[in-house]
C-alpha cells in the first residue's frame, strides 16, 4: 500500500500537476519536467547506499524516512513561487524520498523474505496493488485541482505519502527487519567489477536505461500531449486511469510467464507493445489513436514492471541483491532520467511532441533489440557475490 501510494502521489499525481490546469500554469514543462527529471537522477544516485542499507538492516526504517522527505517536498513543492523553488522541492526531498518507497526497495525486501518459489506470487501481488496507484490517483488528482487548486492539491497528496509510509513502518513492519540473509564481506568495488564482466548485466542494464527513458518522458507527458491535441483533460485523465487498470492482470500473469519463458524475452516482447502504444501518439489527434495508445501501454506496462526484479532475482538473488539492484538501477537513472527533461525540452523547442515522441519510439525498439539478445547470453560461472544462496 506505501508503495501504491507513493507511486500515485509522485509519479501519476505529476503527470496532472504538469498541465496548463495545475501548476503548467504557473511554470513551463521545461522547469517542471527539470524538476521530475533531476528527482529520478538523484533517487538513482541513491539506489547503492540505499540497497546496501536494506542488505544490512531491513526497509523499515527505509520507509519512515522516505516517507518524511516525500511528504516535506510535496509540501513546498505547494508553496513555491520561483523556478528553484521547484527544483529543490523534487531534487532535495521528493526525489531521495522516492527512492526509499518505490519498487526498488519493495522488490529487495521480497528477496529477503520470500523463497524462490515464492517470488513469482509475491512481485504479482505487490506489483498489482501497485497498480491501483494510476487508477485511484489520476482521476483523484484531477478532482483535488479542480476542486481546490493546485497547491492545496499537492499538500494534500503529501501529507497522505507521510502518513501511509510512517503507519506502515511503525505498525506493519516492525518484526521484519532483519535481512533473511547476511551481507558478506566482498568490498562493494570487486562487486562493481564483477557486475561489468557480466555481460547479461551490461546488456540488460542497456535496455533498462532505453526503457526507463522512454517511459518517464510517457508517463510524464502523455496527459498533456493529448490535451494539446484538443482533448479534454477530463477524458485524458479517464483513459490514463483505465490504462492503470489494464496493467493489472499483466502485473500479475507475467512473473508467472517468466517461469516457463525466458525472463527477457518475455521483457522484449512487452517493450514492443510499449513502442507500438507508442506509434500512436505520433499523431494523437484521433479518438482512436488515444484509446489505442493507454490500451496497449497499459497491457505492456503492467506485464513490465514485475519481469526486471524477477530476471535480476534469477541471476543475483542473496545477500548483495539490494546492492546489484542499485548498482543496476543507479547507471538507468542517470542516463534514464533525462526522459522527461528531453521530451519536454523538445516539446518546448518546437511548439509540439513530434519530434520527442519520435526519440522515445526509437528507444522502445533499440531496447526490444538488446533483450532479445541478451535472453540468449549463457550465465558466467557462479562466483561467491553473484551466486543465489542456497
Amino acid at each position: 500500500m506505501s508503495v501504491m501510494v507513493a507511486f500515485g502521489v509522485i509519479l501519476y499525481g505529476f503527470s496532472i500537476f504538469v498541465t496548463t490546469t495545475a501548476a503548467g500554469a504557473d511554470f513551463s514543462k521545461s522547469v517542471l519536467s527539470v524538476a521530475y527529471g533531476g528527482s529520478v537522477l538523484v533517487g538513482g544516485l541513491l539506489a547503492v547506499p540505499i540497497g546496501v542499507w536494506a542488505d544490512r538492516q531491513g526497509v523499515r526504517s527505509i520507509l519512515a524516512i522516505g516517507g518524511l522527505l516525500a511528504g516535506s517536498g510535496m509540501w513546498l513543492f505547494s508553496v513555491a513561487q520561483t523556478p528553484w523553488h521547484v527544483v529543490a522541492a523534487w531534487w532535495l526531498f521528493i526525489g531521495p524520498g522516492s527512492a526509499m518507497l518505490f519498487y526498488e526497495v519493495a522488490f529487495i525486501a521480497l528477496d529477503q523474505w520470500c523463497l524462490p518459489g515464492d517470488r513469482p506470487r509475491a512481485l504479482g501481488l505487490v506489483t498489482l496493488i501497485g497498480g491501483l496507484a494510476g487508477i485511484i490517483f489520476i482521476p483523484g488528482t484531477g478532482w483535488l485541482v479542480d476542486l481546490l487548486e493546485w497547491r492545496q492539491a499537492a499538500a494534500i497528496l503529501g501529507s497522505l505519502v507521510a502518513l501511509t509510509a510512517l503507519v506502515a513502518a511503525a505498525a506493519v513492519l516492525g518484526g521484519l527487519d532483519t535481512p533473511r540473509t547476511s551481507t558478506p564481506s566482498t568490498k562493494r568495488g570487486e562487486l562493481q567489477r564483477r557486475l561489468a564482466r557480466d555481460r547479461r548485466f551490461t546488456l540488460h542494464t542497456a535496455a533498462m536505461v532505453l526503457v526507463f527513458f522512454a517511459v518517464q518522458g510517457l508517463i510524464a507527458h502523455r496527459v498533456a500531449v493529448f490535451d494539446e491535441a484538443g482533448f479534454d483533460i477530463g477524458t485524458v485523465a479517464a483513459w490514463a486511469a483505465a490504462a492503470s487498470a489494464l496493467s493489472l492482470p499483466g502485473r500479475w500473469l507475467a512473473p508467472l510467464l517468466a517461469t516457463r519463458f525466458s525472463s527477457s524475452n518475455v521483457q522484449a516482447a512487452t517493450t514492443v507493445l510499449l513502442a507500438a502504444g507508442t506509434v500512436l501518439m505520433l499523431d494523437g489527434s484521433a479518438g482512436w489513436q488515444m484509446a489505442g495508445h493507454f490500451a496497449l501501454f497499459g497491457l505492456a506496462f503492467g506485464a513490465f514492471l514485475p519481469l526486471r526484479a524477477m530476471t535480476m532475482s534469477e541471476w543475483f538473488s542473496g545477500s548483495r541483491y539490494g546492492a546489484t539492484m542499485g548498482s543496476q538501477w543507479t547507471i538507468v537513472t542517470i542516463v534514464g532520467a533525462s526522459g522527461p527533461v528531453v521530451t519536454g525540452l523538445l516539446r518546448d523547442a518546437t511548439a509540439e511532441y513530434t519530434a520527442a515522441i519520435a526519440v522515445l519510439v526509437a528507444a522502445l525498439a533499440a531496447a526490444a533489440v538488446l533483450l532479445i539478445f541478451v535472453a540468449r547470453i549463457p550465465a558466467p560461472e557462479p562466483d561467491a557475490t553473484t551466486a543465489p544462496t542456497k
